[in-house]
This record gives structure tokens, sequence and C-alpha cells, in this order.
């Protein structure tokens, strides 16, 4: 690969922007902080703002100055981790760590033939970390926003046969070496000697259980499912359970699953940070004991804890407990939930909603684990409206005061001024000085 004189020094200025950022003493005070918070050992918040589909506006593409994909992908990253250090400034510390991923993906859930889910989960997706596979790069990217249609893999008369669950094919990991090491060389040329270049696997493991059932039944199917086809569903849903720790088996095996106890995007919100997972002792390979977790099944926001424990949490449960440590939840509201999830033995962030009743889940929860706030998005992305954020900001704080509490403003998709974000996590300071001192 020929890269232009004008594209490396674009890259390596940027590089060593980055650098110099990551190495303020700033940095540390925040890298300290999200240990002592995932740890447990503080009551003080943490302040995270994800942009995520909002990062097009923040670094469009139109902005970038390199024409190679390759090249492409690593300015946009470079330009929004420098975007949050500078602009955003919330507690995501700036990082010297640059990872160059290994090239991994799955033959996908699949039923006669017929693709029902890419299996694989990539945190990056609108997370500029430490590293990024996003596609916001691209000038020709369109971003979609709305559910995809498509006809149930499993339609209602196959749910009449009784061995349905067999004819479900679970994933078959797929890495493409050659084209990894090939990116490796170009990460370390571009890059070694300003950051810390790691070849890096996949740091997310992710159990989404109800949403690749609806990708295979439609998501009102699954609904009626639970009433219509309850055996049916276990059966299948003993498949999902195998399949999805056999892939994950399978990449830990092929060296293809690296340590998450960092900088590395957590659940729905949240980061690695932890001195409670320890790295494998010299001469010890990795295991899943090395390694945080996460599961969600937000699709059941209207079922009841009864099922969504017999249904979901049953099943996560005995997934989850196999890793360090596990986040739970997404958007739904976990309020009424909670028993189940805090009866997860390793249980260590769960998602509080904009829905939830934050009272009450601070009751429940107090220090058991991260309390993993969600203020609603539509009050920065439909424009600032500072008393109202205040007033709400104030409320969420003052309600879950008493645990170790996070507030992460997501599903920010859309934003009129990308300045708003440095105005949130401000705001969210001053809230933070009064209630929390």
């Amino acid at each position: 690969m020929t890269i232009q004189d004008n594209e490396r020094q674009v890259i390596r200025d940027l590089a060593k922007k980055l650098a110099d950022l990551a190495n303020q003493p700033i940095m540390e005070e925040r890298r300290k902080l999200w240990y002592a918070h995932n740890d447990l050992k503080t009551d003080q918040p943490v302040i995270d703002c994800s942009p995520e589909g909002a990062w097009r506006k923040n670094v469009p593409a139109d902005s970038l100055v390199c024409e190679d994909p390759i090249l492409r992908e690593i300015e946009w990253t470079l330009r929004a981790r420098i975007f949050r250090a500078e602009v955003i400034n919330d507690d995501v510390p700036a990082e010297m760590r640059w990872d160059c991923r290994k090239i991994i993906s799955d033959t996908g859930w699949t039923v006669e033939g017929a693709q029902a889910h890419n299996a694989f989960t990539n945190e990056s997706v609108h997370v500029p970390t430490i590293s990024t596979i996003n596609p916001f790069w691209r000038p020709d990217y369109k971003f979609d926003e709305t559910a995809a249609e498509f006809e149930p893999l499993i339609g209602d008369d196959d749910m009449e046969d009784e061995d349905i669950a067999s004819r479900l094919v679970a994933p078959r990991v797929i890495y493409d070496e050659a084209g990894s090491r090939r990116m490796l060389e170009i990460h370390q040329e571009l890059l070694g000697d300003i950051l810390d270049v790691q070849w890096t696997g996949n740091t997310y493991i992710a159990f989404s259980w109800m949403e690749t059932y609806t990708k295979i039944r439609g998501y009102e199917n699954a609904l009626f499912d639970l009433y219509d086809y309850p055996e049916q569903m276990h059966k299948i849903l003993a498949v999902l359970e195998k399949g999805y720790l056999n892939l994950y088996q399978q990449q830990l095996d092929m060296g293809l699953l690296s340590m998450n106890n960092g900088c590395q995007y957590n659940g729905t919100g949240g980061f690695g940070y932890t001195r409670d997972i320890k790295a494998p002792a010299p001469g010890q390979k990795l295991t899943f004991k090395n390694l945080w977790a996460y599961a969600e099944s937000q699709e059941f926001i209207s079922v009841s804890p009864e099922m969504t424990r017999e249904f979901a949490i049953d099943y996560e449960k005995r997934l989850l407990e196999k890793f360090a440590l596990s986040s739970y939840g997404c958007c739904d509201n976990l309020e009424n939930k909670l028993p189940d999830i805090l009866g997860i033995h390793n249980i260590r962030r769960i998602s509080v909603s904009p829905w939830a009743d934050v009272a009450s889940m601070r009751d429940q929860m107090g220090m058991k684990a991260i309390f993993s706030c969600k203020p609603n998005p539509s009050y920065i992305t439909g424009g600032w409206d500072e008393d109202l954020m205040r007033k709400d900001t104030m409320r969420l704080m003052q309600e879950g005061k008493g645990t170790a509490f996070e507030i992460i403003l997501k599903d920010t998709h859309t934003i009129q001024d990308p300045h708003d974000f440095r105005k949130w996590t401000d705001l969210c300071r001053e809230c933070a000085a009064k209630v929390f001192g």
C-alpha cells in the first residue's frame, strides 16, 4: 500500500495531538475515577457523553483529508477521539492505546441457508474509543434509523413442526488472518512510534437474546410465541444459548478474544476499567473468567417479570456467569425485573433507562452494582433547553444518590449543534457538584 505524503502527515499530526491529550494529568485522574467507580469503591458520579449516530455531524465525512478507505477510517477515529477530549470533555479519558482490530466476522444464524442474523457484535459501531469499525467515515454512508422490514425465517406453519429448532444453524467464526496482519503493518508504520498500537481481537461479548429471536420469527410473532408456542420457543432458545456460547468459545480457541478490563466500551454505556478482573498469569491462556460480558432483552419491555425470567434471564444468567463480570440492560425499564437481574452472581453494571423509576431502582440496587443512568436524549437532540435539562439532571442525580452512579447520554442519533454535547457535560458537572459535593 502506497501512502501519500500529505495523508501520512495528517494522520501523524493527529496522532501526536491525541498523545498530548492522553498524557495530560487530568486523564490519569479520570482513569482513577473509572477504576474506583467500576470497582464499587466510590459514590462519586461519572459523566459519559456518547454521541452515537450524532458522530456523523461531530466529525462529518467531508471534513476528512484522506481518500484511501483504510486511512480515512484511521483519520476519522483520531479526529473523533480528539473531539471527545477537547470539545465534549466528559470523564472518558483520552488514551495512548490504539487497537488495530483483527478482521473477524461470522456466518450468522441461518435457517436452511437463509441468514437471519449476523451474530458478531462490534462495540465500536457508534463509539470511537481506542479503535473503531465505524461507517461514518464513508462518503456514501447513509444512516438508516428505521427498522428493517423482513419476512420471518420461521413462519407459524413451521412452528407446528416439533423439530423446527433443529433447522436453525449456529454461526461459525470467520477470521481473515492475512488481512489482519497487513492492517497491523499499516497501523504500526503510521502510528507505532506515537501511540501504543495493539493487535486486538473482539472485546465485546454480547448476548442480545431476543434481538436474534425476533430476527428469526419477527417481533410480533415472538410475543405471540410466549403464549402460542412456549415449548417450541424454549427449544429454539436452547439452540441460541448453545450457539452463542460456542461462538465465543470459537473466538477464544482461535485467539480472537482480548482483555476488556480497561478503556473498552462496556454494555450499553460505560467502560471496562476495573481491577476486579485480572489478566491471565504468565504462561496461562485467556479464559472467559478474564472478561466482561453483557446481555439484554429490551424486546421484552412489555413482557411480565415472570415471563422475562423464564424466556430470557434464566438463559442469560447461565451464560453471563461463565464470565468474570457482567452488564445488563439497554433501553428497557428494568425496575420490576431487578430482583432477577441482581440474582446474576457476577452482575456489575445495570442500565437505568429514561423511563425507569430512578428512586425505586436506587432503593433496590444501592451499591450492589453500577447504576448506569440514561437521561432522555430528546432533551438535547431536539434543541438545547438548559432549564429543562438542568431540572431533569438534578432530579436524576438526587434520586440516584447513594449508588455507584454514572450518567450516560446516549441514543443521540441527531444533534442540531455538536457543541451542545459540551454544554451537557458542563451542566452535569455543575449539578454533580451540588448533589454529590
